[in-house]
């Protein structure tokens, strides 16, 4: 009889060690899981997310009147997403001037909108550029955090200033 019961107690033991088991393997897997989600998520994110340049690249506006040389840009929203007019950058010849000034969204409902195209006005006093000079405009754009997430789109494109 005494070896019965010390079988049962090794069963009932390896029991409930190998629950306790399956209860971390249960958790660790929940984990993986949401883990993944989490990155299906940012990816969808990114490709419902897209910006380009807008407006005719081979005449885009150069200002050399003032102190700072001013380039005027446009910006489509042409992703499916709702863009942050407030959360970008901009790169001319590969030199970050930051998110402009004075930027103008058409049309102006206050949201940048797929289809919607925001102008923006860069400048930096070591420009030199002159009427017909070819430039690499880049923009770096994010959307609005939905569902916990955010997409980022990149686009570049050659433009022809125009004075």
């Amino acid at each position: 009889m005494a070896e019965g019961a010390s079988t049962m107690i090794l069963l009932v033991t390896s029991l409930l060690i190998s629950g306790a088991a399956s209860v971390v393997l249960i958790e660790s897997w929940g984990d993986v899981a949401e883990a993944t989600g989490t990155s299906t998520s940012s990816r969808v994110a990114d490709s419902e997310t897209d910006v380009s340049v807008s407006g005719d690249r081979s005449s885009i506006l150069l200002d050399t009147s003032g102190a700072n040389q001013e380039i005027t840009l446009y910006f489509q929203n042409t992703g499916s997403r709702l863009l942050d007019k407030t959360e970008f950058s901009i790169f001319v010849d590969g030199i970050a001037v930051g998110s402009g000034t004075g930027n103008t969204l058409y049309p102006a409902n206050g949201q940048w909108a797929p289809g919607y195209v925001l102008e923006v006005t860069v400048a930096d006093a070591s420009w030199s550029y002159s009427d017909g000079d070819i430039v690499t405009i880049t923009i770096v754009a994010q959307s609005i955090v939905s569902e916990g997430v955010r997409g980022t789109s990149v686009d570049s494109e050659e433009v022809r200033l125009s004075v």
